[in-house]
């Protein structure tokens, strides 16, 4: 099964290619990376994601995780996500630092460790609930759920999928991997989530309430 890892850069990509062990290394120009994979027809292809070093979401997650659903929608292959940090810091000052980064990339996903994502679709919501939602006022968090239908302006939503996050961006939320920055943004006059936690609790506020769907 042929894998194609790629280390999404601003003009070049570094690109590994093999199957359980990458066989093939080397650069590709951005705008020609497209047509590369499509020529190039792998099974597999997994692209690396840039946290913070905090483990936030930033602009440059988002680029690639768009750049991974063009992929997904316009090749129809599998594709998947693999937190790249320190991937190119660890080859800071070498020649090839772009393949090199796309090789460790291939790596950590064969290797089936941890920070690995697959683009799966939404879970989506019945209709009912998310008109209910709509019709709540007040400073809204959406916590660990899918279903972009419940953002609103200013909403701040809590997702650790990477592709899901994207989505929510898209629509114009702001986006949070880890409980421990909604700080910044609490209280909530209302929280939408599976479940209610002591961790999302405590961002309530007085009089705010948990919708639990």
């Amino acid at each position: 099964m042929k894998i194609v890892a790629v280390d999404y850069g601003e003009k070049k990509c570094g690109v590994a290619i093999g199957e359980k062990v990458p066989s093939e290394a080397f650069t590709v120009d951005r705008v020609k990376l497209l047509e590369f994979l499509r020529q190039r027809d792998a099974h597999i292809i997994v692209v690396g994601i840039p946290f913070s070093m905090t483990g936030r979401y930033s602009r440059q997650t988002f680029e690639c995780v768009g750049f991974a659903e063009k992929l997904m929608k316009k090749l129809r292959k599998e594709v998947f996500l693999v937190d790249e940090r320190l991937s190119s810091k660890m080859f800071r000052n070498r020649e090839h630092v772009d393949s090199l980064s796309a090789v460790e990339i291939f790596e950590r996903f064969v290797s089936k460790g941890s920070g690995i994502y697959s683009l799966k679709k939404p879970q989506l919501l019945p209709e009912g609930l998310v008109e209910e939602v709509t019709k709540l006022f007040g400073k809204l968090l959406i916590a660990d759920l899918s279903d972009v239908r419940l953002c609103r302006k200013n909403c701040v939503v809590l997702q650790k999928e990477p592709y899901y996050a994207y989505l929510f961006y898209k629509k114009g939320c702001h986006v949070e991997r880890d409980e421990r920055f909604l700080e910044d943004f609490a209280p909530f006059d209302i929280i939408v989530t599976w479940k209610e936690t002591v961790e999302l609790k405590k961002f309530l506020s007085p009089n705010g309430k948990i919708v639990c769907l």
